[in-house]
């Protein structure tokens, strides 16, 4: 009886092991086969620019660069931007993995569309199937051992089906969405960046590729957040919509108190720190003021631009890994009350792009060794 039992699992966890598919990681989708190919023009280049909106966004400053650069060479350097629109830290990577070799220098200027797009399940079925596998994954024994032994995967993760990623991006539906499963989307998402970011760079940096990391700002003059329900009721409301009266009468005495008072009651909601970093404005404490407006694009439901917690780990990931790094965020951020700094949600005014080219060239040629 025992016998025929244990036949009975080994066979099931045979079976198990065949059927289910090699995983790092418990992300619920995996990129269609040859989505992205070779690119011969880019693996040629001198340097390589890659990521989303960031990166896309230097290509017309591309000539400046190279003109700055290749003064003192026989021949120009040559930079080519794979860069595209709505592409996640995912994605770049299987981009470049599927080039046959790799500049030896490589731009990352990524930043502003994680958490963007429609790749996690909606049956509550495949949900909690994924919410296991998560739960297993954080384990950090787990972790380790299926980065020692990957096959292992096949036996730990719960077998799902796995939704395949074309080149069509599919824009997540913020509103379709519980505070609850937006921010269990957050969670696992950064956990998966953090992952992908940290054996990326220390893959690239093993064949031998200089990276230079562009930190993208973060756009805190975007309003309106989606409001996470959890944080928000009837009283709330009335209490901020008193507040925003109060601030654009500029009422600040009063527009102070009642600020005190909520505070004490309201946690991670998005419109009263919109509200906070207005008063904090109109009081000229402009630390205050961007703290607040860094919290009210954090806490809200919903992601239109660069993410502030994204954004933290693409800086300490780099930086840990002594990766050079350009941040285009603290240009912006020494900016902010005194002029306006995005044109739209991922678009930064032109005026800041000449001391970004500026930073890029001194970093290129501490790089390429040019004076």
């Amino acid at each position: 009886m025992v016998c025929s039992f244990i036949i009975i699992v080994l066979g099931l966890l045979s079976y198990h092991y065949h059927k289910a598919p090699l995983r790092e990681t418990p992300a619920p989708y995996v990129m269609a086969p040859e989505t992205f190919g070779p690119d011969e023009v880019a693996s040629n280049a001198d340097v390589l620019i890659v990521g989303d909106e960031m990166g896309v966004s230097i290509g017309p400053y591309i000539n400046d660069i190279t003109t700055q650069l290749s003064k003192k060479l026989a021949r120009p350097l040559s930079i080519y931007n794979i860069s595209s629109k709505g592409e996640s830290l995912y994605r770049t990577i299987e981009r470049v993995a599927a080039l046959t070799k790799v500049p030896k220098i490589l731009i990352l200027a990524t930043g502003y569309s994680e958490l963007q797009e429609d790749i996690y399940p909606k049956n509550k079925n495949a949900i909690k199937l994924n919410n296991q596998n998560f739960k297993f994954f954080k384990n950090l024994y787990i972790q380790s051992l299926i980065k020692l032994h990957p096959n292992l995967s096949r036996l730990i993760f719960l077998n799902e089906d796995l939704k395949q990623l074309t080149s069509e991006i599919v824009t997540m539906e913020f509103d379709k969405l519980t505070p609850r499963r937006f921010r269990s989307i957050l969670e696992k998402e950064l956990l998966l960046y953090e992952i992908r970011l940290e054996k990326f760079l220390r893959t690239l940096k093993a064949q031998g590729v200089n990276i230079l990391t562009v930190i993208p700002p973060i756009n805190i003059e975007i309003n309106d957040l989606r409001i996470c329900e959890d944080t928000n009721g009837p009283e709330f409301e009335e209490a901020l919509t008193k507040l925003d009266t109060l601030l654009s009468e500029s009422k600040t005495k009063e527009a102070h108190v009642l600020v005190q008072s909520l505070e004490k009651n309201i946690l991670a909601n998005t419109k009263f720190h919109q509200l906070k970093q207005e008063f904090f404005e109109k009081q000229g404490e402009i630390t205050k003021a961007y703290d607040q407006a860094l919290q009210k694009v954090a806490f809200a439901c919903e992601v239109k631009s660069s993410h502030p917690l994204f954004v933290k780990q693409l800086e300490k990931i780099s930086n840990h890994q002594n990766v050079d790094i350009v941040n285009f965020n603290e240009i912006l951020k020494q900016n902010y009350t005194r002029n306006p700094l995005f044109i739209s949600n991922k678009v930064p005014q032109s005026i800041y792009y000449p001391k970004l080219v500026s930073e890029l060239v001194i970093k290129l040629k501490q790089i390429t060794q040019l004076k």
